[in-house]
């Protein structure tokens, strides 16, 4: 049984609707972000894994100007990456606070960790 609050802000010409559920199951209670949100974590999850994975693999001497395209796409099939929802909410703090963003304002580690938590649920594999 899920139970949704609904709460409507209106700022500026932006209407923010954030909603918490509420599991009866384990009764914790979670605050879903909005979809834009979602979208941005998501995308800077992604960002993150490849900027780790490819520096890794420069730093490392793995990846060379001369390296095929074929062995790249398999040296960061192999490369792990960290995780940290701490810290890639801060990165993504800093990059908004250096940004004209209008629609964001701030994230979380709790929000990044319901991202990373759903992108697990569907399948991405995130250690």
């Amino acid at each position: 049984m899920y139970c949704i609050d609904l709460t409507v802000t209106k700022r500026s010409k932006l209407i923010i609707i954030s909603y918490t559920t509420v599991v009866e199951a384990d009764m914790k209670s979670v605050n879903i972000p909005s979809y834009e949100k979602i979208a941005f974590i998501a995308y800077n999850i992604g960002v993150y894994e490849s900027v780790q994975k490819f520096g890794g693999l420069i730093t490392s001497g793995k990846i060379v100007s001369s390296t095929d395209v074929a062995k790249v796409a398999e040296l960061l099939s192999e490369a792990n990456a960290f995780y940290d929802a701490e810290m890639i909410s801060q990165l993504i703090n800093t990059m908004l606070r250096h940004s004209s963003n209008t629609i964001l304002d701030r994230i979380t580690a709790d929000e990044v960790k319901y991202v990373m938590n759903q992108l697990e649920a569907v399948g991405v594999s995130i250690p």
